[in-house]
């Protein structure tokens, strides 16, 4: 068996180099793993929630999103989707706008775009809306127009 022999010049000074480099990048790979990734969109965003008793409530999706910061998405292309809590689940409404700020852990919703929403017996859009998934209401704020008693055809401008 041959031995090997440690001198204290370079061989240390190599070990020790490689030791920190280790520490540095290992440090690197924690803090880039616990920030979020802001500003790196997210194709195909869909949020789906769910009642206790397992059925989806509602549905956001969206072309794309983003990460603006903590707990803030910026959707593009953001379409709705409710659903009324029966044994046989129908949609209740859906709504579209070009983009939408959502809030995943309060379920929220909301936009100073344009949105489009479209039910059973009617049609209506606004400039500034909320909406609040645990009410499952969008409260429009703006420029807001209504139009009852229509079937989609009648009333989608």
């Amino acid at each position: 068996m041959k031995s090997v022999k440690i001198t204290h010049g370079k061989s240390l000074r190599k070990a020790a180099f490689l030791l920190c480099l280790l520490l540095y990048k290992m440090n690197l790979a924690i803090a880039f793993e616990s920030q979020p990734l802001q500003n790196i969109p997210i194709n195909g965003f869909v949020l789906p929630i769910f009642n206790v008793a397992g059925q989806k409530v509602w549905e956001a999706r969206g072309h794309s999103a983003v990460i603006v910061k903590d707990n803030l998405l910026y959707v593009k292309n953001m379409k709705l989707r409710c659903f009324t809590e029966e044994d046989n689940p129908q949609e209740a409404f859906f709504a579209i706008s070009d983009a939408a700020f959502v809030v995943p852990q309060t379920k929220s919703i909301s936009g100073n775009f344009k949105i489009k929403i479209f039910g059973q017996n009617f049609y209506a859009s606004a400039h500034t809306w909320e909406f609040s998934g645990d009410g499952e209401k969008i409260i429009a704020k703006n420029h807001v127009k209504v139009f009852l008693d229509c079937n989609l055809e009648e009333c989608s401008p």
